[in-house]
Formats: C-alpha cells, structure tokens, sequence
C-alpha cells in the first residue's frame, strides 16, 4: 500500500507530550512526516525550558509542517521540586536556540492529563510518546488510572550507566524524579529508552547545511535548530546525540533496540542521587532491591544455618520487587541514524519542491 493510500486504521495512533527543545523538534518533524504514524495529540511540559517556550516551540513547528494537532498546555514544573534552568545550556533560553517565532498561547487549551486519557479513551492501541520530564504522564495516572491502564508508554528516561545532566542522572528523571516513580507503580506497560541506548547515535553535523541548501523554510528552519543545538552540544568530531529521535523511531520500530524487563527504582532525594535510576535485570538485584542492605546481610548470616533454601529465599525476595518496566539499553544505531537523515531530508527535498 503506498503511503498516500495508507488508511488511519494502518497508522500507528501517537500522543506526544514533549518539553519541545531542539531535539524533541528534530525528532518530531521526522515523525510527522512518517506514514507509519498518526499524532493524535500532543501536550507540552517544563524541561528544556519553560512551559510557555515548550508550547510556543511546538506551536512554531506545527506551523512550519503545516499541521493542525490538538495541542493541550501542560505542567509547569515538577510534582515536589522546583523548576530545573539547565535546559538552558543545551537549547538557549528559549529552547531552541532563537528559532522560537512569537505566539499567543492564551488560546491555547490547558488539561494535560485530561486530554491524555481522552486520547487512551479515543484510540485503542495507543502509544505515549514522553520525551520530557514525565509530570503531566503522571498526574494523567493519578486522575485517570483505569483509562490508561495497559497503555503503552514510550518515554525518554532514565540510565543504567552515568547519567546527562549530572554523573548519577538523565536529565528527564532529574527534572521530576517523583513523575517516573509514580509512572513505575502505574498500570502503564512502561518501556524506558535510556541513555545507555541513545547515546550511541550520533547525527553528522553537517546535515544542518545540506537541509538549508535545500531552499525550503522547513529545512532552514531545522538546520538553524540543528545548528544552535550541535553548538552546544558537540564533543565528538562533527556528530551529535539526538536522543529524542532515538525514542521517537524505537516508538514506531521497536525491533531497532533491544527492551529487557526491569525492575526500576527512582532515587528522590539527595544533591549527588537525585534522578538516579537502579535497575535490577536479574533475580539476584530484585531480591537486593527487595531486602534492602540489612536483608541482604541476613541471607549473608543464614547462609550457613541447617536446611535453610537460599534459592527459595532468594526467590521469595525479588517476588516483592517485580519487574516494572521494560529497559531499552541498546539500539541499531547505524539504522536510526540513516533513517533519520532520510525523513529529514526527504521532507525538506518535498517542501522546497512544494513551494
């Protein structure tokens, strides 16, 4: 079936909620240009920068493409914490770097959990799409838990190694480290793309000037984002990570990573752990998540005591921490890059000849 013949019911129903920085527009230009995709509804959030910004930004690629999406504003800071600034140092202060073009926001519809379960509600087989900080996912399980129960939810977040915005933390958990752990208790089938994975691929910078020598707005509108983020971000000969886009096409392809079932823990507190995610892959880490350090010195001591069954201990233990989320710690970095280039620039090579 070619793509202008695709039905809806082909199409892969998608509600974005996004903290719109430089790479959630890189990322989301690419998926509404993808035939496999139909965007349901997207809702903004703080993160790389403020709400107001993150929604006008949204506003202004939504213009660009020439897409008319039901845009809902959402959260404007954390559930417990203040307002993180540091998206700043990535994304300029208004998120994208200069590239933000002025709107009224005072139409612009507010509800973001609520428009969330309508869209569970609306379009069975949903896919959430989270790629900021996960406050308004939250606070959609609270109000409307049995809406999105078995909901699909792809989300930016968290790391098993060192982390973006401090060694412990990824940048999305740090923001609102509360969100995700109310998502993790949620019915939600939560998949988490981690840094582990997204970091492995890079965009050749030099993309930015290949789309603005197309001649299209579009394409100069992405190449000066493309130009403002690679500036502050690049510490690899010309290649940048795109995470969001990383997220966003595993949302649509997810045989192009590899998910394995977790158990994931959420450090709230502390200057040097907030945001930290523990994740437990075997029996052996549940149980210690379970039993915490003192149940861990206590299987130590009984080790040695007549007919104790450490394995039918250690089996009892992690039962009590039960896997939560699936953990995307690897990818097709090759694949997603190539295909991300390609949607990119085919849209650009459309727009230049559309006008």
């Amino acid at each position: 079936m070619s793509d202008d013949m695709r039905s809806d019911d082909d199409r892969l129903p998608i509600f974005v909620d996004s903290d719109a920085g430089c790479d959630d527009v890189i990322a989301l230009a690419w998926l509404l240009r993808c035939p496999e995709a139909r965007v349901v509804g997207m809702s903004s959030v703080f993160g790389n920068s403020s709400v107001q910004n993150t929604t006008a930004n949204l506003l202004t690629l939504l213009d660009h493409l020439g897409h008319d999406i039901p845009l809902t504003r959402g959260a404007s800071a954390p559930l417990v914490y203040p307002r993180t600034s540091t998206g700043a140092l990535v994304h300029g202060p208004d998120g994208l770097w200069g590239a933000q073009e002025p709107h009224d926001l005072t139409g612009v519809a507010e509800g973001a959990p609520g428009a969330i379960a309508a869209a569970a509600r609306a379009n069975p087989g949903l896919t959430l799409l989270a790629l900021g900080p996960l406050t308004n996912i939250a606070r959609a399980v609270q109000a409307y838990p049995d809406d999105l129960a078995n909901v699909r939810l792809v989300a930016l977040a968290g790391a098993r190694g060192t982390g973006t915005i401090t060694p412990a933390a990824e940048f999305n958990v740090f923001a609102d480290p509360h969100a995700l752990a109310v998502v993790l208790e949620s019915k939600l089938r939560v998949e988490l793309v981690t840094r582990d994975a997204f970091q492995h691929m890079l965009l050749d910078t030099r993309l930015a000037a290949r789309l603005e020598a197309e001649g299209s707005a579009v394409g100069r509108f992405l190449a000066r984002v493309l130009y403002g983020y690679s500036r502050a971000v690049t510490h690899q000969q010309g290649a940048i990570a795109v995470p969001d886009a990383v997220a966003t096409i595993y949302a649509l392809y997810p045989a192009l990573g590899v998910a394995v079932p977790a158990t994931v823990r959420v450090v709230t507190e502390g200057e040097l752990t907030r945001g930290q995610t523990v994740i437990a892959l075997s029996a052996r880490h549940q149980a210690a998540l379970a039993l915490g350090t003192g149940g861990v010195e206590w299987l130590a001591s009984s080790i040695a005591s007549p007919n104790f069954d450490y394995e039918a201990a250690l089996r009892e233990a992690s039962a009590r921490a039960p896997r939560n989320a699936s953990v995307v710690l690897e990818i097709d970095a090759p694949t997603l890059g190539e295909m991300l280039e390609d949607g990119l620039m085919a849209l650009s090579v459309e727009r230049a000849v559309g006008e």
